[in-house]
């Protein structure tokens, strides 16, 4: 679980607090259309707040020291999610004394138009409807002052608040929003078709489509949850549609923004479109585990004999006993994965998918090249690869320290069944690499990759014309060479590629004790026993410290956008601007987070399996907290970087147990924090702007005649209808868009 997306989740929800009033109100996914494509479920927000905080993220969350993090970062993500459409007019600080039940968030495809997106908000008011009155009363004001524009509808008998906020720059159309009350059931979107289904549903009138439960990918997924939790009830559920939601980003952003291959459609027209939904329990302190999560994808078979089409025939995983750690994998990795592949057959069936991306049929094309060239290794890759193949994939990660831009390593190696043809393959591939050097370690031979950018200054040759025509735009994102820096090797009876030619030396050192004799992989391991790991397909096991410190630490020095790092990785796509050139600003301050050393012990180890089933797969985790010796423990070892940052700071360069230097970094950190904040007491990061409150006056709606008469426009401060009015801001944890709610 990506650590910073779940924080920044919790930071969201966690202000939550209301009593769960059973039955006041229909439950969200009897209201929502089957064009859900994005959905999530707070059941009892009191008790998931109850439960969470007696976990350890729960109380690195109530921790002062990290106060700060949790309020930069929920500032930005509420920021990132309000680029575009409306924006909800009500904080999650402002709902907490409203709530007297579900919680619902959808991300919804109006029509299943891929041009449209919606976003709806349901909240269950029972025994607060005066109080989320109160509320919407007092942010009327607001809304006035902000120009928005108020006209009341009468739809299907109920009236329906209408708000058209000013446009703003760049905008092509105003931005609305709708709202009503009926019963003890708050309701809020920005797009008409989707209140008035919503509405239907909840007078029971037949609507054209169906309901989101009535929708198979849904319904699956929720009850074979169910199913495996013993009746338990979870404290969050979600689903989603991952190709529709992915076209509900895309259309809220304002349709395909980059040039080059549409990923998108060509996964879809590759087959695997054929996972029609994932969804998901959450608990909190269940079963002896601080988190307890259950998934199940739902991938219902397209062919009798070969389950699925064209490229998505790669998913292709074998169930087996479980499988333990290889001898050769350290004992302090920070995570182990492994899993069993039909590699052979995955690399044939991905022949379409290579073909489609580049936009020919070059897949046999590249192969004859390698195999003839003259220019080229000339080997055979079915032959002196594919083919000796093996069902195991293995991937690791760890860390070096100090913490740089650069410290975090990774491995993965392929099962081969004869090393020795593999090896001459790699061996005839890499002395034709000008990149690649060769070196003994110990009787290995090792392969190390360092990509170099040219910088002779010699201008590039355009060809293009007579006899070549015009060359295809590169896609945006293409940038720098997948492996800048890397190493290869045939051992142990794998095909290892690991980031750094350290990390391999680490490996052939071997330890005295095997991964799968360390007390905390064996107390994870039972736990997964516990609820049913064998057979399985997959096996991963976390130290979530350890997995974590690196990207904490890279915060914490205002380095995570340098990051050569998985996390830093993906968090540069998604927040960094669109030139891909340009490097990402960190919007997090990195000055007022603690050293990762004084948050350890919230960090307890995970794991997770996944079993096959006919129609998809389920995905069983736990995180647990670190039992008495765990939290002990000290940090990984230190080891020599390759290369050592200028200005690192002494605290970064100590282990643990140096009380005295400890002592010594933190007073001078504690100058340079104080410092900094005088230098920025009235600075604020780039994108941490106060939320727009662009909302209108709201009133709950009671129930008309069932003749739709749309009202005279009246500005944001007009009477009521029949009750008090407001609105106020939520930050939308799965969509791309705000809606504004009264």
């Amino acid at each position: 679980m990506n650590r910073l997306a779940f924080l920044s989740y919790l930071a969201l929800v966690l202000p939550l607090a209301l009593p769960l009033t059973a039955d006041a109100v229909p439950p969200s996914e009897s209201l929502l259309p089957d064009t859900t494509k994005a959905w999530i479920s707070i059941p009892d927000a009191d008790e998931l707040r109850e439960n969470f905080d007696q976990t350890q993220l729960g109380k690195l969350a109530q921790n002062p020291l990290m106060e700060p993090f949790f309020k930069d970062l929920r500032s930005q993500m509420e920021n990132k999610f309000s680029r575009t459409s409306i924006r909800l007019s009500i904080t999650l600080d402002d709902l907490r004394n409203i709530y007297g039940g579900e919680i619902c968030l959808a991300t919804l495809q109006p029509e299943g138009d891929d041009t449209q997106h919606a976003t709806a908000l349901l909240v269950d008011i029972s025994g607060r409807r005066q109080e989320a009155n109160e509320l919407l009363d007092r942010l009327a004001e607001e809304l006035r002052e902000k120009g928005a524009r108020r006209r009341v509808q009468m739809i299907q008998g109920v009236n329906v608040i209408q708000y058209l906020l000013p446009r703003e720059t760049g905008e092509t159309e105003a931005a609305q929003a709708y709202y009503f009350i009926r019963g003890d059931q708050l309701v809020a979107s920005d797009h008409q078709g989707t209140i008035q289904r919503i509405l239907a549903s909840l007078l029971g009138r037949t609507t054209r489509d169906r309901s989101l439960d009535e929708l198979p990918a849904f319904s699956v997924t929720q009850s074979r949850c169910a199913e495996v939790s013993d009746d338990a009830v979870p404290h969050i559920r979600w689903f989603v549609d991952p190709f529709g939601y992915a076209q509900t980003l895309r259309a809220a952003a304002g349709g395909r923004q980059r040039r080059g291959t549409d990923m998108l459609r060509v996964l879809q027209e590759q087959g695997f479109d054929a996972i029609q939904g994932l969804g998901g329990w959450v608990s909190f302190t269940a079963e002896d585990a601080d988190i307890l999560h259950r998934t199940f994808v739902y991938a219902p078979p397209v062919d009798s004999e070969e389950n699925y089409e064209l490229a998505a025939r790669m998913l292709r995983f074998p169930s087996g006993p479980a499988m333990a750690p290889e001898a050769w994998v350290p004992p302090g990795v920070a995570s182990y994965l492994t899993f069993r592949w039909r590699m052979q057959e995955a690399f044939e069936a991905s022949q379409t998918l290579v073909d489609e991306i580049a936009g020919a049929a070059v897949f046999e094309d590249i192969l004859e090249s390698l195999k003839y060239d003259p220019n080229g290794p000339q080997i055979d890759v079915r032959e002196g690869l594919v083919q000796h193949l093996g069902e195991r994939v293995t991937f690791i990660t760890d860390y070096r320290r100090p913490i740089t831009p650069t410290s975090e390593r990774w491995l993965i190696a392929f099962e081969v069944t004869d090393s020795q043809v593999v090896g001459n393959t790699l061996d005839r591939a890499m002395e034709v690499d000008p990149d690649a050097t060769p070196r003994m370690i110990g009787d290995r031979r090792v392969w190390d990759i360092l990509r170099e950018e040219d910088d002779l200054g010699i201008e590039e040759l355009d060809i293009a014309g007579v006899g070549f025509g015009e060359f295809e735009p590169l896609d945006e994102d293409e940038g720098a060479p997948l492996l800048e820096h890397a190493a290869l090797t045939v051992s142990f009876g794998y095909l290892i590629v690991a980031s750094h030619g350290d990390f391999l030396e680490q490996v052939f050192e071997g330890a005295e004790q095997p991964l799968e004799e360390a007390d905390d992989f064996v107390r994870v391991s039972e736990h997964l026993e516990r609820f049913g790991a064998e057979p399985s397909s997959f096996r991963w096991f976390n130290r979530t410290d350890q997995a974590y410190e690196t990207s904490y630490e890279l915060l914490r020095q205002d380095q995570m956008p340098e990051a050569d790092t998985l996390l830093g990785t993906v968090l540069n796509r998604m927040l960094g601007p669109e030139d891909s050139d340009e490097l990402r600003e960190q919007q997090i301050r990195g000055d007022e987070l603690p050293p990762f050393d004084d948050i350890r012990q919230h960090f307890g180890p995970a794991g997770l399996f996944i079993q096959n089933q006919e129609d998809g797969w389920m995905i069983c985790g736990i995180v647990l907290a670190k039992d008495d010796a765990e939290a002990g423990e000290e940090p990984a070892d230190e080891e020599p970087a390759d290369e050592e940052p200028a200005d690192e700071e002494p605290a970064d360069e100590e282990s643990a147990d140096e009380e005295s230097a400890d002592e010594e970094s933190a007073d001078e950190e504690s100058a340079d924090e104080e410092s900094a904040d005088e230098e920025s007491a009235d600075e604020q990061p780039a994108d941490e702007q106060p939320a727009d409150e662009e909302s209108a006056d709201e009133q709950p709606a009671d129930e008309q005649p069932a003749d739709e008469q749309p009202a005279d426009e009246e500005s944001a401060g007009g009477e009521p209808v029949d009750g008090q009015a407001g609105g106020q801001e939520v930050a939308v944890p799965l969509g791309p868009t705000r809606i504004l709610v009264d």
